[in-house]
């Protein structure tokens, strides 16, 4: 019986995934560690940039969102793949953290949730790298429920090109 109850228990506990933000070693895939999964369609998730640029040391505004989504947990940083296959590091820095809701993970380099609450959008800023390193896309995994799991990885921003 105490066996049964420790199977259950760490059953229930994948269930509930990462409810205060993701660990840094979901940092080059993105993807988490969240079981079973019944992801399937278009990713819905989006973003909104406050320019289309990036200067280096430069900053950007922005939002992840979908309309009429909303969503528990969220994974953001830049780069310069744009395909959910690629692994990589991440580039530049996420300041000026709302701490009620977001928290670095990955060093500065990206941030994720602080609580599972459902949110319809996320607000951040991104510092630029002190020197281009080519053109770059913001993107996110997003997490709309831990159990059953429905995640969408790949969400990506439109190119970010350094500017002169």
């Amino acid at each position: 019986m105490f066996l049964f109850s420790v199977f259950v228990a760490s059953f229930l506990s994948l269930g509930a995934g990462f409810p205060h933000g993701a660990p840094s070693i979901a940092c080059n895939g993105m993807v988490p560690g969240h079981l079973p999964t019944v992801t399937s369609g278009e990713n819905p998730f989006r973003f909104n940039l406050s320019s289309k640029a990036y200067k280096p040391g430069g900053t950007i505004q922005g939002t992840l969102y979908a309309p009429g989504q909303m969503f528990k947990g969220f994974l953001i940083e830049v780069g310069a793949q744009n395909d959910v296959s690629s692994k990589e590091t991440a580039v530049g820095e996420f300041i000026n953290l709302d701490s009620s809701i977001e928290k670095h993970v990955c060093g500065t380099a990206a941030v994720t949730h602080v609580k599972n609450n459902e949110k319809s959008s996320v607000s951040f800023t991104w510092k630029a790298p002190a020197d281009a390193k080519g053109t770059l896309y913001v993107r996110a995994t997003v997490v709309q429920q831990f159990f059953p799991s429905r995640y969408w990885l790949g969400a990506f921003s439109v190119p970010l090109n350094p500017s002169k």
